[in-house]
């Protein structure tokens, strides 16, 4: 299981990144990378560094265990199941070979819904192409989108077949603007946390749950930013939590 309120579990086949817009500055999976280290997990060896903000990504990316590979046969019950929740499912450092196994096991549990987040979506295509695969039909395709100025990361998702698209606008470090939300089925909207947080306004995230209510779109707000008990003072008119009419049953 997992801490992370819009999923029930997560799966790691590769673990390993780097930083590649602000979003990612005070990302956890580097602070969790390196107690793993520190414990002795070998896949964990040499994906982070130390710096003077603490833990860092190198942009090392390792192939998980073999038990960790074959985690989902092992969930019974059909789940959500968030992947690489430490990496990044379509990272160039992560070899073809790994992914070519990760999918293999999607299309093995059709059973399981499989949401896969990034903040690469330009490699999404290219990689796919180069596999000769394609996007198995129980896998989600999401974007980080933690600003305006990463709002092109919508227009290249939504040119990908999946069958739920999904945005995760969280952190959300400043206004958004006017979202196009075609093609999208799901936005999860959230403040950033730690002890390094950057502070949301409210308003940012209430014109982001207007855009997704008048577009149809459904919405998942996560959190405020802060720390303990700030993290859940969500006002009462951005206390939704929708999923995607596919999976509402």
């Amino acid at each position: 299981m997992t801490k992370i309120e819009w999923t029930e579990h997560t799966w790691n086949p590769f673990v390993g990144c780097d930083i590649v817009s602000p979003g990612c500055r005070n990302c956890y999976a580097m602070r969790m990378a390196a107690r793993c280290e520190a414990f002795g997990h070998a896949q964990y060896a040499g994906v982070t560094q130390p710096s003077k903000r603490g833990p860092v990504w190198t942009g090392h990316v390792n192939r998980a265990s073999e038990l960790t590979m074959r985690k989902p046969f092992g969930i019974k019950a059909p789940s959500l199941i968030f992947v690489n929740s430490m990496s990044d499912f379509w990272h160039p450092a992560a070899e073809d070979v790994w992914r070519a196994e990760a999918l293999e096991i999607m299309r093995k549990t059709p059973r399981h819904q499989y949401q896969v987040l990034t903040k690469r979506p330009e490699e999404i295509a290219p990689t796919l192409a180069r596999m000769g695969e394609t996007v198995p039909t129980n896998m989600w395709l999401g974007c980080t989108v933690e600003s305006a100025r990463y709002k092109p990361r919508i227009d290249i998702l939504r040119q990908v077949p999946a069958a739920i698209r999904f945005l995760s606008i969280e952190p959300l470090l400043g206004p958004m603007g006017e979202l196009d939300l075609r093609g999208i089925h799901w936005v999860i909207v959230g403040g950033e946390s730690g002890p390094r947080y950057r502070a949301m306004d409210p308003t940012w995230a209430s014109s982001v749950r207007d855009q997704c209510l008048e577009q149809g779109v459904a919405l998942f707000v996560k959190q405020m930013s802060g720390r303990g008990a700030e993290l859940k003072a969500i006002p009462r008119d951005l206390r939704i939590r929708r999923w995607p009419e596919t999976i509402a049953a």
